[in-house]
């Protein structure tokens, strides 16, 4: 499952067409994984947020369970958008160490 505290990535280099493309080369490699593993994979590659991922697929009513080759392409866009607006979100609310 996903980590819960991990340090939150300051990256300016990856924005949300980044996570798009990753997660488009998941679904075309992988195609009967589980879109959970491969948000894992995403937070694993990139630092996001966890919780904003968590936020992502509530937000979008996904089930993360599901293959990610079964999503449209519509739908993959939405999600990585709202990964990286909820992961921009939780880097603003951090304090600052």
């Amino acid at each position: 499952m996903l980590d819960r505290n991990p340090p939150l990535s300051k990256s300016p280099n990856v924005d949300c067409d980044t996570i798009l493309g990753y997660l488009t080369a998941r679904q075309h490699l992988r195609p009967h994984a589980p879109l959970g593993q491969a948000l894992q994979e995403t937070t694993e590659a990139f630092g996001c947020c966890p919780q904003a991922i968590e936020r992502a697929l509530q937000w979008l009513g996904v089930d993360s369970s599901r293959a990610i080759g079964r999503l449209r392409r519509s739908e993959l866009t939405q999600l990585a958008r709202a990964v990286h607006r909820f992961w921009q979100q939780a880097i603003a609310a951090a304090p600052v160490r």
